[in-house]
């Protein structure tokens, strides 16, 4: 891979298109394919790799939405996690949220505001199914807005929509069509490749990764200076502690310090985030937090009020939210790292071991 380093911005774009086009497609798709763990049973599955997709070309970012009716994203949804209406739909169109949901729908068509839909992050299609549930209770042929009775259109809202998805998504497919044309029924995808252990768990030149990385955010950046844009992002993968026995004394003793309480049983650990992540949302200056999870066990859905970010600090405090209330919803102490302190270090050395 070539060695110059731009010195403008505009460079920077020129040096990442140009590497990212003279990268194998194959050879990608399979690094990017290496990221999924997947079992027989898992939703998504094995995708192979074809040249005549668009989204298995290495300098492809985004795909842009496809939608085919209101019934399509809400059958997939269904489809993917069963509990989609009771634990993630239901809570959207309740009578508390009618006035988010106008709030959301007048920001992004009238006003053009940009908004961060924000989650803590456990399962793969965790984001996609926040995001359709949002979208199905928005565009609700049954949901007016006002005393006019103006009603949201799919196809507009999905013009709005984004995902901010793993590049790894490009290679599975879900019911037998590629996740990307699943996504695209709501929604515009865009890949990004992770900065995490998983992603150096593969052979993956770290220049192709920050090409990627660098050509996304600046088409994402583009498609944000339109306005009226909603991105959904998990946020923050997390650890769950009970696997890590031999760390639950300095476990109780960070939860005596952070919250005065000791925790009984699991715990789980929100991952800090990442520059890149924070500069989103402080340019979306809107954001829309949620706690969720979906273990059987543990079903949740918290939604959050909009809030207004305008420092790094207010996006570690929207997570310091996440994390009290998917604590409150599901009974499980979790915490939110705002760096990597040693005891998140020492976790993931565990689990990896």
């Amino acid at each position: 891979m070539s060695e110059h380093r731009p010195d403008t911005t505009e460079d920077s774009i020129a040096w990442a298109r140009e590497l990212m086009a003279g990268a194998d497609p194959y050879a990608t798709y399979r690094s990017m394919a290496a990221l999924a763990r997947t079992t027989p049973g898992d939703v998504l599955q094995a995708l192979p790799y074809s040249a005549g997709l668009p989204f298995h070309d290495p300098t492809c970012v985004v795909v842009e939405p496809e939608p085919s009716g209101y019934d399509t994203p809400h059958v997939y949804a269904r489809a993917a996690y069963r509990d989609f209406d009771r634990v993630l739909l239901a809570p959207f169109t309740t009578a508390t949220n009618a006035h988010l949901l106008a709030e959301i729908y007048h920001r992004l068509t009238i006003d053009g505001s940009n908004i961060a839909l924000v989650t803590n992050h456990g399962e793969i299609v965790d984001i996609a199914l926040v995001l359709a549930a949002l979208v199905l209770a928005v565009c609700d042929p049954n949901r007016t807005f006002g005393v006019l009775g103006e009603r949201a259109d799919l196809d507009e809202i999905a013009s709005r929509c984004n995902v901010l998805v793993s590049r790894m998504v490009t290679t599975r497919q879900a019911f037998s069509v590629p996740a990307v044309e699943v996504l695209s029924s709501m929604c515009r995808s865009w890949f990004s490749i992770p900065q995490t252990a998983s992603r150096r768990r593969v052979r993956l030149d770290p220049e192709l990764v920050r090409a990627n990385n660098l050509v996304m955010r600046h088409e994402l950046h583009r498609q944000l200076e339109r306005g009226g844009q909603l991105v959904a992002m998990a946020a923050s993968g997390s650890q769950d502690l009970s696997l890590a026995a031999n760390l639950a004394q300095r476990v109780r003793a960070t939860w005596r310090q952070r919250r005065g309480v000791e925790p009984d049983g699991p715990s789980l650990h929100l991952q800090p985030l990442y520059d890149g992540t924070i500069h989103l949302m402080l340019t979306c200056g809107y954001v829309i937090p949620m706690a969720i999870s979906l273990d059987p066990a543990h079903p949740a859905c918290e939604i959050g009020g909009m809030t207004r970010v305008r420092e790094a600090s207010d996006c570690h405090a929207v997570m310091d939210w996440i994390a009290s209330a998917h604590q409150e919803t599901t009974g499980i102490a979790t915490i939110y790292h705002h760096h990597e302190d040693p005891l998140l270090t020492q976790v993931r050395d565990i689990l990896r071991s």
